[in-house]
């Protein structure tokens, strides 16, 4: 179907219409070839219903005029419904739009009959010609007559016309004013199109505002309906069956592949931006507090240590002043104090640690919660006093424990559970276990190795373990008499074995095992010492150099035995140990009980003392090595002590103390 001619006709009504526009022109004194506003030649296009109101318009002359006739048209007469013929119009045929509308105006005429002359009904009452142009013909298209708008103000309402108005008009018309006033019309339409072009406000699945940052960005489907991202891929993943992917809308066939995530001009959405940041601010700043609470606790935890660690220097620099203060004793040896233990029999062996004061006593457990199980009291040394707390430890009777010489909080420990604990004493909790394959009788740390751990089995095995791993590495077994006791041996350079090392005490055998340097560290030499006997225990005094060795009775010797002996000087001919003393006891040892050495604390009045329990008499010997003589009994008449331990650091009343262990309580003594 062709265009229609870009030719105008000339006719009466064309003429009509040209005087019109030149008046209407003349009235603003617009120049008719030069100061036509672009707005206003915009404004003045009429558009074909095949072209989208976004393609550019070329401008076109003024709309019809109304004749006068039709203002005796009512518009009930006029048939809206009519179908109007529908032209082709090509996108370079600016004449073709100009046709169409003149046409539009014949043919309304020609259909009721109505002549040029036909004006006897006129009224005086100026009414709109409603034209009907093509749907996307621009907004603002003049349907009045200009001569009609000379007679109208220019603020008259499109409400107070009746043809201008919605109701009766399906064009929205804009009354004729000046040019500059026309032009701000259209660019206030401008600005309300473009404010509404791309707007987006919610999410149609989850109704909640879209967000320019994150996963709710609004996006869109091949439909073009918007939706945020997160809802929109849960909506066809999960929402959808996996044969009915649709939009949630439209009902359109949809996949994943097809979310498109939008980018608008004008998007309506919440900024989230700042949110996010904040919260990652406040979560780093959560973060930052917990590792300062954690700080502080830390910090909190070594100021108590620190305070109890000051208190007790404090109490030993005043008794250092007391004792040097004091020509000598000023009380007689005595039993200062009987610490109860438990009801029961079942104490065994105790420790002490004179850096922090505290002794340690293994028990039977009398609580319900540790049933048939041993557990470890601990006793403050500088108020003498037991703790309630008990730290569960062994199933089995604890046969030997010993101290860290560095880390003063922990505490190894052996049992005939066949099992080698380490206790951390300041939390009461067991840190470490290791099990090997017999009961196990004694146990120590070797020499200045603070990282090696040895322990004594019941039938005369060795068992090495690494404390940094808690991981047994070597083990020496044999089945012969058991391990009674392992005590430490530091290294000496005036002395025989400077490498120091370990004593192992084995019921028929004494012997030293000395580091070799420059080797692995579980690499010891084993030397015999020249002493006979049926060994029960051995205790090692580092200042003195002295070691104290008990037997039983046995073979010739019909009584019990406490041999003192001194390690040789490193470059002394012949044996490496001397014996320098001997103590004798009763014929009676059912138990194994343990004796010691009371070193000096540097005054000059103190000799070193050897302490042991004479089962047959029921008394605690007391021994004078330099003199070489018993200077005192405790005699103890319902007890019998299994373990004897010094006190190192504390006095009373200018004498040394002495705790005792019997089978349900703690005994101290002032020696």
């Amino acid at each position: 179907m062709g265009s229609p001619s870009r030719t105008w006709e000339h006719s009466e009504d064309i003429m009509e219409v040209d005087n019109l526009y030149r008046a209407f022109l003349a009235r603003d004194d617009i120049d008719i070839l030069n100061d036509v506003p672009d707005i206003l030649a915009a404004g003045l296009r009429i558009t074909s219903r095949m072209f989208s109101q976004q393609e550019p318009l070329e401008p076109v002359p003024p709309a019809i005029p109304i004749p006068p006739y039709m203002h005796q048209i009512p518009m009930e007469e006029i048939n809206v419904e009519e179908p109007v013929e529908e032209y082709e119009v090509d996108d370079d045929d600016d004449e073709a739009s100009d046709q169409f509308s003149i046409n539009m105006a014949n043919r309304a005429t020609r259909r009721r009959g109505i002549s040029n002359n036909s004006d006897d009904s006129l009224d005086g009452e100026a009414t709109e010609y409603p034209v009907y142009l093509p749907a996307g013909s621009p907004v603002g298209f003049p349907i009045e007559s200009p001569m009609d708008s000379l007679a109208t103000s220019p603020e008259s309402s499109l409400e107070s016309s009746p043809v201008g108005s919605r109701a009766t008009s399906p064009i929205r018309c804009l009354p004729t004013t000046s040019a500059s006033s026309l032009k701000r019309t259209f660019e206030n339409l401008e600005n309300d199109n473009s404010k509404t072009e791309d707007e987006a406000f919610s999410c149609s699945i989850c109704l909640d505002t879209l967000t320019n940052t994150g996963m709710h960005k609004p996006a869109c489907l091949k439909c073009g309906h918007i939706f945020g991202e997160s809802c929109l891929q849960r909506w066809i993943k999960i929402g959808c069956n996996r044969d009915a992917k649709r939009c949630p809308t439209c009902n359109r066939r949809a996949n994943v592949r097809d979310i498109r995530v939008l980018y608008t001009k004008n998007l309506v959405a919440v900024d989230t931006a700042e949110v996010t940041a904040l919260e990652l601010k406040v979560e780093k700043e959560n973060r930052e507090k917990n590792l300062m609470h954690l700080e502080a606790e830390k910090w909190k935890v070594k100021a108590t240590y620190l305070d109890s660690e000051v208190k007790r220097l404090k109490t030993m620099v005043d008794i250092d002043l007391l004792n040097k203060q004091a020509a000598g004793p000023t009380s007689l040896r005595q039993c200062i104090k009987k610490i109860s233990m438990c009801k029961n029999v079942g104490c065994r062996v105790m420790a002490y640690n004179k850096h922090t004061m505290m002794l340690v006593v293994s028990q039977h457990s009398e609580s319900s919660l540790f049933n048939n199980s041993h557990v470890i009291r601990k006793l403050n040394g500088s108020i003498l006093e037991a703790s309630k707390e008990c730290i569960f430890a062994h199933k089995k009777q604890i046969r030997d424990m010993a101290f860290h010489p560095l880390e003063h909080n922990l505490l190894a420990s052996v049992s005939l559970d066949k099992c080698i604990n380490l206790t951390d004493v300041n939390c009461n909790q067991t840190v470490s276990t290791i099990d090997v394959n017999e009961p196990l009788w004694s146990c120590c740390w070797a020499g200045d190795n603070t990282n090696v751990l040895v322990a004594g089995g019941q039938m005369g095995s060795l068992y090495y373990i690494d404390r940094r791993y808690m991981k047994l590495f070597n083990a020496d077994q044999s089945r012969k008499l058991g391990c009674v006791s392992l005590i430490p041996i530091s290294p000496s350079k005036s002395r025989a074995f400077i490498n120091g090392g370990f004593m192992k005490t084995r019921m028929d055998l004494l012997s030293m095992f000395e580091q070799v340097p420059g080797k692995e560290m579980h690499s010891y030499t084993e030397t015999g010492l020249p002493l006979k006997g049926l060994w029960t225990n051995t205790s090692f005094d580092y200042n003195s150099n002295l070691i104290l060795s008990s037997a039983k009775p046995s073979g010739p010797n019909k009584s019990i035995r406490h041999i003192v002996s001194k390690i040789a000087d490193y470059d002394a001919e012949g044996p490496v140990i001397t014996p320098v003393v001997t103590f004798y006891g009763g014929d009676k040892a059912t138990q194994l009980s343990r004796s010691c050495l009371v070193p000096t604390t540097g005054a000059s009045y103190e000799d070193t003392l050897a302490c042991s329990f004479d089962e047959k008499s029921r008394s605690v010997k007391i021994f004078n090595v330099n003199q070489g003589s018993n200077i005192h009994n405790f005699h103890v008449q319902d007890d019998i002590f299994l373990d004897l331990c010094p006190l190192t650091g504390m006095m009373n009343s200018g004498r040394r103390v002495l705790a005792g262990l019997s089978e349900n309580a703690v005994s101290l003594f002032t020696v």
